[in-house]
């Protein structure tokens, strides 16, 4: 993890608190039968896949001395240089194990409100000058990931919960209860950069409420796969 000390950026969990994503059902521990957890799964590799494409354009985007800040992340979801250790790999490995539990059953449908999620996030993540508020874009990008970052150790710490009544619960995917504490301040890391050196607050922000907005979508397209 990259050495900065978090000031300025450190409200920002606060703010993700104070959001109605951080209440929504499906970060109270779900109770789950293994197909609902197919279905969960096959919805979250969606929008992870998504996310990954939109983490290695954003670096692309940022200043020289902020690339490093997404560079550790997007490393580690690559499998830290090994493929075969990539989160994806991971994710679709306990689907399978699952899968001993239901043979024969095969998740298909990605859910509406994740394809709104999925519509909506992009905005913030590759926004444009004239529907970003003319605010300064990697600004808006870091406030997008350190949303993502920060709801994302809630999602996996809800998820690990659940996966206890399949006994799955120390199936290696669930590290990420571990590696999110880390890119949630790594991507805290990124929002101080555009605080301290520029005060790009307000565009910190759009992109934070942004994806913390998305995020409902998200939640309710992964609770409405559970139906599936």
């Amino acid at each position: 993890m990259l050495d900065l000390k978090i000031t300025k950026a450190s409200y920002l969990r606060d703010l993700a608190k104070e959001h109605e994503a951080s209440r929504h059902p499906f970060l109270q521990n779900p109770s789950l039968n293994a197909r609902q957890a197919i279905n969960v799964l096959f919805n979250y590799d969606a929008h992870a896949s998504l996310l990954r494409r939109l983490l290695l354009n954003a670096a692309g985007k940022m200043p020289e001395a902020a690339v490093g800040f997404i560079l550790e992340n997007v490393r580690n979801e690559y499998g830290n240089g090994d493929y075969k250790n990539c989160h994806q790999q991971q994710l679709r490995d306990l689907i399978t194990k699952l899968t001993r539990m239901e043979p024969g059953y095969n998740a298909q449908k990605v859910s509406r409100g994740v394809r709104q999620y999925m519509k909506l996030v992009v905005d913030y993540y590759d926004p444009e000058e004239n529907t970003s508020n003319n605010y300064y874009l990697p600004a808006v990008i870091a406030g997008a990931i350190s949303a993502t970052e920060i709801m994302a150790l809630d999602e996996f710490r809800s998820l690990h919960q659940t996966f206890h009544t399949f006994n799955l619960e120390n199936h290696i995917w669930f590290d990420h209860v571990t590696v999110e504490a880390e890119h949630s301040d790594e991507a805290l890391c990124l929002a101080e950069f555009f605080l301290v050196k520029n005060n790009h607050k307000k565009a910190v922000e759009y992109g934070f409420r942004g994806v913390l907005d998305a995020n409902c979508y998200l939640y309710d397209g992964l609770m409405e796969s559970t139906s599936f």
